[in-house]
């Protein structure tokens, strides 16, 4: 229950951190809000590291490259949302990246890529895809 208690908590984040961003994209530009954000967060990521950090940073060179382009993706995310949230919406757009996060997750899961347990898709899933996807369209009638 604590870690579905701290997604629900990241998931209401990322619908406050979408808004901020596109607010302050008004002021600074799309692409360099996004910078500010990413920059604000790793500011934040350091401390932590320097404060609680248990692992070995310098140890980076022995992982293999395709390991280190979650940032980028997170990137990405960021510019998506700051480009999406002032057009459809905070809720629209969380919808749309949550359909888009199970998509791409029940792939991950049914071929067991990057190391996961094989979990088969099934028609439970299905269900919940068109379930998402039907909140996404009438979120989107206005």
């Amino acid at each position: 229950m604590l870690y579905i208690f701290l997604m629900v908590l990241a998931g209401g984040m990322i619908a406050a951190q979408s808004p901020i961003n596109a607010a302050l994209s008004r002021t600074v530009g799309v692409l360099e809000s996004s910078l500010l954000s990413f920059a604000g967060g790793t500011l934040f990521l350091a401390l932590a590291v320097l404060c609680f950090g248990r692992g070995h940073l310098l140890r980076v060179a022995e992982t293999p490259p395709w390991q280190w382009i979650g940032g980028i993706l997170g990137a990405i995310m960021v510019l998506c949302t700051i480009l999406a949230v002032p057009r459809i919406g905070v809720l629209a757009t969380v919808l749309a990246m949550i359909f888009g996060n199970l998509v791409v997750a029940a792939v991950i899961d049914n071929f067991g890529w990057f190391g996961l347990a094989v979990t088969p898709f099934g028609w439970r899933r299905l269900l919940g895809f068109a379930l998402v996807l039907a909140g996404l369209l009438l979120t989107l009638r206005r």
